[in-house]
């Protein structure tokens, strides 16, 4: 396994834009490019309290030099544990034709795996397996350190340590093998089920299904120990509580990828008005609102008019895609500092926006639309898809208006009422 600083890359596969590259930084290993986001940073730095409040007391009377020490090691094992686990399943993922792709390491975990598409069950099962697989086996390897350390008499620190690798650990795997949409339980549900009945979108529900009923037996499981005064029945049942919401989700969007069956992106492409016509994005915020970008911006008849468009696409001076400009964003923007930033600086930038092209299927496209916002500019873009051309251009912007539509266009055209 080789480990290289990565030169910036441009985008590949369904929805790639050609133009402008992925920002610098992280790491390569084994052929992924491995990101730490602001989330992972912030999981880092709750790692840091965490080891300074507890180990203390697991090893008192040690220099605070020691316990810096154990405390960047604990952190630094820690965020190679996460690591680790999410490399496994992108490994095993590519094994099975899935398309490579970089590991993203937020605050909830990696936020890549979930995007794998798999031509079989056993592909899916497998990738899946492979991350708690990991965790175990670092889990196994932590044991035994700890064990031999104790064995030469080395002190409490660095037991405490290796100790909490291997719950640390052993937690991750536990945590990502329950049945939940989004998990790795969930998935090998879904495996199974799909094994079962040789229907991929039959599994997804009964994935979803299944999830909902863990998800409330942890909820009653949770309140019974309230009930008898353990306050940490809490945790069971927020997990509950976020496995029912996801299961939902999940089941909603898979009823909505059936629903847009058929349909691709050109399909429901506006080809005129304003989402369609890419906006300058050098020119200041000012000025397109003033209207001089080429289309009146305000007015009845305008951008931000009546019937106007909630989302812009940006083109930069070679005519490249240059970002994402949503009406939230403009509304953020000072009214003293609208004639200094330009469009460009306010909207997401291309890197941090799903892209498509004409020809992608909506269903394979709304499914690479549910996972997380990697950054909080994305959070504005979140449901949007920017459309490009073969050489980069921007030939408009998909809104969640647009998906709701096609899906109640396409549960008319096969007889059935929208769910």
């Amino acid at each position: 396994m080789s480990i290289t600083r990565s030169p910036d890359s441009t985008r590949s596969g369904p929805g790639a834009a050609p133009g402008p590259g992925r920002p610098r930084g992280g790491l390569r290993l084994a052929g992924f490019q491995v990101r730490l986001t602001l989330g992972a940073q912030l999981l880092a730095m709750l790692t840091v309290l965490a080891g300074a409040f507890i180990l203390p007391d697991l090893a008192p009377g040690r220099p605070a030099v020691a316990y810096l020490a154990a405390t960047a090691v604990l952190v630094i094992g820690f965020l190679a544990s996460l690591i680790a686990h999410e490399l496994a399943h992108a490994v095993v993922a590519r094994r099975y034709g899935a398309t490579a792709e970089e590991i993203r390491i937020g605050f909830f975990g990696g936020t890549a795996h979930g995007r794998h598409e798999f031509a079989t069950p056993r592909g899916l099962w497998r990738a899946a397996a492979a991350g708690p697989a990991a965790s175990l086996i670092l889990a196994a390897a932590s044991v035994g350190i700890a064990l031999g350390l104790i064995g030469l008499g080395a002190g409490r620190l660095p037991v405490a340590v290796f100790a909490a690798f291997a719950w640390l650990n052993i937690v991750l795997a536990v945590l990502h093998l329950l049945p939940g949409a989004g998990l790795d339980g969930g998935r090998l549900v879904q495996a199974l089920a799909w094994a079962r009945s040789g229907n991929r979108a039959r599994a997804t529900i009964t994935a979803a299904r299944v999830a909902q009923i863990a998800g409330a037996l942890l909820i009653a499981g949770g309140v019974t120990a309230l009930a008898f005064g353990y306050l940490d029945g809490i945790w069971p049942g927020l997990i509950g509580l976020v496995m029912i919401s996801t299961a939902r989700a999940q089941a909603r969007e898979m009823q909505a990828i059936a629903a847009l069956s058929g349909l691709c992106v050109r399909d429901v492409l506006p080809h005129s008005g304003p989402a369609a016509e890419a906006v300058p994005g050098w020119h200041t915020v000012q000025s397109f609102l003033d209207g001089s970008t080429g289309n009146a911006a305000g007015g009845p008849g305008g951008r931000l008019g009546a019937g106007g468009a909630p989302a812009f696409p940006l083109r930069d001076f070679e005519g490249h895609a240059a970002g994402l400009l949503t009406l939230s964003q403009l509304a953020l923007v000072p009214a003293d500092r609208r004639a200094q930033l330009r469009l460009m600086d306010v909207a997401t930038p291309p890197a941090q926006v799903v892209t498509t092209t004409p020809d992608e299927p909506l269903g394979q496209l709304l499914a690479r639309l549910s996972i997380r916002p990697a950054t909080p500019a994305a959070l504005h873009t979140a449901g949007h898809a920017l459309v490009l051309t073969e050489d980069g251009a921007p030939a408009g912007v998909l809104t969640p208006d647009d998906f709701r539509r096609a899906a109640q266009v396409g549960w008319l055209a096969r007889g059935r009422q929208e769910p």
